[in-house]
This record gives structure tokens, C-alpha cells and sequence, in this order.
């Protein structure tokens, strides 16, 4: 029976051993779209039988899954993302049910793997093994929910038979957000709010599919890197970021995001990331006759040796712990 897609549903668990399928979903996401599917690599036959024909035949000799997924950003669901992009957490109780989990870069090759289910309507019903995050993008607007997009990378596929539940999500607009710049970690709190009209923030863990014989599927899925670049557009008012642009000052970055309802205690669905050395890398003006004149901001998080971390990532929510996340 055709389906439409509206019927295609993606959920979450952390893998207790890397690439063995979990048996049940964590959490289920409530999609917009999502597109995580079995992809294979063929070589063609270029032998001949003294004919016209170019070729007889072609062999499969790599299978794997790949994918995008993007939609609403929902607290609970992003620390499974997360997970996988930073590869360790420690998390702890801040009142009653709600709890803050910090996430930190695992410095090795091998982050946390999900497995990833797939319900696609009535058409097919998948686990997928050993599944790695491999670029992430959060960004926010004024006009807009706070949206995440990821690309996934995983070693294999077999038939499941989940039946798609929901939790109580929580989610955020423009309003909730507050980026700040300071001159230290400390001085963030204080500092004053940048009147920001959209950012995004994209992770990007440059996942080796390392394939090797005797296997169709990957061996592995490394990391090559954890690279996290910005951007975000404000008025054009002064030369302040002009002139750390076209200079080699570093800042410290936040950006709170906040929802409005109440988890329990006055205590709030929080996602909090801080970097701990921002330079600018490219800065831009625009605007028509008519219009504000903007400038177009773009950043990167450097490893800070002071610190021992380029970024750190937190979420506060009714999740009580991240399984099988290592806290070191």
C-alpha cells in the first residue's frame, strides 16, 4: 500500500555494544522529514564477449546506511544526538524529576553509537546498527521553532518491529534564545544580550566508513575531527565585529535557549552551549534602500588550551540518564 510521508517515523537508542541492535526504542522524534535508508555500492563488470553491449553484469561490494533527518528540536530527544557528537555526558538531578546533562568531547576516535529505528507506514519496519551522528545543524529564527537537522551514517539493517509511542516534548522559539559574548567564561553571565535575528550551529564529526574484507558492511564508523562552526545576523550598527574579524581576538560564546514550561519546581527545558574560544571567520553587510543594513556574522569554536575544551553542551530536561554514555 502506498504511503505518504507523513507516515515515515524515526526513533532512538544507545547502543550497550557498538553496532548490536538495542531491542526497543528510547525515543521516538516527532519528524518533519526523515530520509535514513540502506545504500549499497556496485562495481561494473567491463569485460566483453566481442560484442556491441558495454557490459554484462555489476556486483554489490558495500552496503551501509545514510540519511538525513530534520525537524523541530526537542529537548529530551537532542541528548541522543548529542550523545554521538560529543561521546561523553555526565548528568545529574537538579530538583526532583528534572535533570541537567553535560556533554563534553570524548577525545577518541569512537563515539557513542545508536541504533536507529525506521518505520516507514505499513511498507517497512527497520533497525539500524551501529549508527553514528555525522554533521549536525541546530539553528533558530524570529519567526520560527528552534530546528535541527542531522546526517547519519550506520553499518546495517534488519527487519524490527517497533510500534511508534510518544513522550510529552518540549520545544523553543525565537524568543527563548539569548546569545552573549565575553571576554571570559565568567564574564557570560553578565554580559549584555546580542539582539541576534537567526544563528546556526553546525557540528561536523567527519565520519570514516571504514569498509575491509570478508564484510559487505563497515568494520567502523571513526571520527576524523570535531569541528563546530556559526552563524548569526544581527543590525549593523557599530565595527565591532567587523574589527574582530579582520583581527585575531578570541571571545567566549552562549547561547541559552529556554523554553517556557515549567518541568517541575520553576525549572525550565534549558539547552545551553558554550564555546570556549570564538574567532570570526567571515563577516558580511547587506541591505537595500528600503531596509535595515544587517551584517551576516560567521564563527568557529577553537580548542582552547587553557580550558581543555573547545565547547561544551548542556540540556536540562525530564530524561534521568543517556544509557550506555560514557561520563569520561
Amino acid at each position: 500500500m502506498e504511503i505518504i510521508g507523513r507516515e515515515l517515523q524515526v526513533g532512538f537508542a544507545t547502543e550497550a555494544v557498538r553496532g548490536t541492535a538495542e531491542s526497543s526504542v528510547d525515543r521516538w522524534l516527532r519528524n518533519v522529514t526523515t530520509n535514513i535508508i540502506e545504500k549499497a555500492e556496485h562495481v561494473q563488470d567491463d569485460t566483453t564477449r566481442g560484442v556491441l553491449e558495454d557490459m554484462e553484469n555489476r556486483r554489490v561490494v558495500k552496503k551501509y546506511i545514510e540519511g538525513d533527518f530534520e525537524g523541530i528540536a526537542q529537548i529530551d530527544a537532542l541528548g541522543f544526538l548529542y550523545a554521538s557528537v560529543y561521546g561523553k555526558v555526565s548528568s545529574s538531578v537538579v530538583a526532583g524529576s528534572v535533570y541537567d546533562h553535560v556533554f563534553g568531547v570524548k577525545q577518541n576516535t569512537i563515539h557513542q553509537s545508536l541504533t536507529v529505528f525506521t518505520k516507514d507506514g505499513s511498507v517497512q519496519n527497520l533497525k539500524l546498527a551501529g549508527c553514528v551522528v555525522n554533521t549536525l545543524e541546530v539553528s533558530g529564527s524570529v519567526d520560527d521553532f528552534v530546528r535541527v537537522k542531522a546526517n547519519i551514517i550506520g553499518q546495517t539493517a534488519t527487519d524490527g518491529s517497533a510500534s511508534p509511542s510518544y513522550n510529552t516534548e518540549y520545544d523553543f522559539i525565537g524568543k527563548d534564545i539569548t546569545i552573549k559574548l565575553a571576554d571570559s567564561e565568567a564574564g557570560l553571565s553578565g554580559a549584555t544580550a546580542i539582539k541576534v535575528k537567526d544563528f546556526t550551529i553546525t557540528h561536523d564529526q567527519g565520519i570514516i566508513r571504514d569498509h575491509v574484507f570478508g564484510s559487505y558492511t563497515p568494520g567502523d564508523l571513526y571520527n576524523s575531527k570535531n569541528s563546530i562552526e556559526g552563524e548569526i545576523t544581527i543590525n549593523f550598527s557599530d565595527e565591532t565585529y567587523k574589527d574582530l574579524y579582520l583581527g585575531d581576538s578570541a571571545k567566549y560564546m552562549q547561547i541559552v535557549i529556554q523554553g517556557t514550561s515549567d518541568l517541575g519546581g520553576g525549572y525550565y527545558p534549558t539547552l545551553t552551549y558554550v564555546f570556549n574560544k570564538v574567532k570570526i571567520t567571515d563577516w558580511d553587510r547587506s541591505g537595500g534602500n528600503d531596509e535595515l543594513v544587517t551584517e551576516k556574522i560567521s564563527f568557529k569554536a577553537f580548542y582552547n588550551e587553557t580550558d581543555s575544551e573547545a565547547s561544551t553542551v548542556t540540556l536540562r530536561n525530564l530524561t534521568s540518564s543517556y544509557a550506555n554514555v560514557p561520563s569520561n
